[in-house]
Parts: C-alpha cells; structure tokens; sequence
C-alpha cells in the first residue's frame, strides 16, 4: 500500500508539467506523422525505411527515453527539496522507493505504447500498409523489461546528479538511442557501425520488435543474441539503481 501510495504521488508529480504530455504522449505520434509525410513525398515512391513495420518499433523505444529523462528530473528534484530525507524516517525500505519510482514510470510507457501502436493503426488504414494488430500486441510484453531498463536509468541518474545536471545527462542518452538505435537509419547497411549499435541494448530491443511485426522468425540469425544483450543491460542496469539508491540514501542520511 505504502508503495502504490508513493507511485501515485510520483505519476502525479510528473503529469503535473504539461510538457510531460507534449514529449511523452505527442512526439512519438508526431514522429510517426512526420516520416509518413516524408514517405510519401519521396520521389520514385515509398521508402522502405519509412514503412510502418520498420519505423514503429524504433519510435517506441525512442519515446521510452523520454520517460527516463522526466523520472531523473523527479527523483533528484525530490533529493533537493529534502522530501525523501523525510520519508527516510517512515517504515518505507530502499526497494519500495525504487517500486514507486518505477511503477509511473512502466505505466506512462505503457501508455506511450498503446498511443503509438494506435496511431499506426490508424496510418495503416489510410495508407494502405499491412500491420498486425496482433504482432503490435506481441511487442509489448516484449519491451516490458526494456521500459524497467529505462525507468531504471533514470532513477539511477536523479540519485547520481543534480536536479540541474540530470537532465544533460539523460539529453546525452536520448541522442545515443537515437543515434545507435537503429530508428533514423539503415545500421544492418553499415558494417562496423552496427557492430557497435549490436553492443548496446537500444538497437537489439528495436530488432526484435520489428523481427516480431514482419512476422520474421526470432529464433534465426542474430536475435537471439540480442535478446541476450538486451536482457544483460536490463538486470545490470536494474540492479545499479537499486545500488545507487541505497547508498544515496545511507549518504543522505548521515
């Protein structure tokens, strides 16, 4: 109860800024439009990058990120405005913080998803591409430990950063997820570049989900590994936030 509590007051915190709504909810549906357009004004007909089974999974994860940056902003807000050195004297433990920092978080990516998925669907039928709706609901349990990964990260950062150096950091983020991630580009097209998006979790999480909406078979070539990959950064990750957190919270204390 304690932790559903304290989730509660955090959605809110973050809802609170109508510009969570613009980055969380609105860039990814504008992002999808935007390419779309882009698509069918290309000369010489559609691009295959633009297609809805390529692009809708990498702007999934790309929106994941912004969720991650407005976690960070609340976590090290609430470390400088002494309110969790307050609540360091209620029955609450460190994982019931990192419970109710993370469960707004897997919620509001959640429904970045849904949002996302429905705007595809809706392109779809106007422009006439195959999509699954079925292979869009299978993406999504799919990317839960990916959302956990992120919310992680940026827990972790609000512990590690100020409330004014937080966001730099999450910024530096989103422009690798972005450019290492495989959702503006052709990376299977670019040799040693891959190699390195291959190394990350942001490009194996985007594989997957497109390997799962082409109706591609995930146990063939390189999936497998990327779901190894993507399942290591999601446990390494998870676990220095709760690492993070604990010992801010020692430190604070004292």
């Amino acid at each position: 109860m304690r932790t559903l509590l304290f989730g509660k007051r955090n959605a809110k915190e973050i809802l609170r800024d109508p510009l969570s709504y613009v980055f969380t909810m609105g860039f990814p549906v504008l992002l999808l439009i935007v390419f779309q357009v882009i698509a069918s004004c290309t000369p010489g007909g559609e691009v295959f990058w633009f297609e809805l089974g390529y692009l809708a999974p990498g702007i999934a994860v790309f929106s994941f990120s912004f969720v991650m940056l407005y976690m960070s902003i609340l976590v090290a807000n609430d470390r400088n405005t002494t309110f969790l050195s307050r609540l360091y004297t209620s029955p609450m433990k460190a994982f019931d913080f990192i419970a109710g920092y993370n469960l707004p978080g897997i919620v509001i990516c959640l429904c970045q998803i849904v949002i996302c998925y429905i705007t595809v669907w809706v392109i779809s039928l106007v422009t006439g591409d195959e999509v699954s709706v079925g292979n869009l609901l299978l993406t999504i349990p799919v990317y839960l430990p990916l959302i956990l990964m992120f919310v992680s990260l940026g827990v972790m950062f609000g512990c590690l950063f100020s409330n004014k150096s937080s966001p730099g950091i999450c910024s530096v983020v989103i422009q690798v997820v972005g450019f290492l991630g495989g959702i503006w580009m052709p990376v299977s097209q670019m040799g040693g570049y891959e190699t390195v998006c291959e190394c990350l979790p942001f490009y194996p999480a985007v594989q997957i989900g497109r390997s799962i909406l082409l109706c591609e078979d995930i146990t063939d070539g390189k999936i497998p590994l990327y779901i190894i990959v993507a399942l290591a950064y999601i446990v390494v990750l998870f676990a220095l936030s709760l690492m993070c957190f604990r010992a801010k919270t020692q430190s604070d204390e004292k």
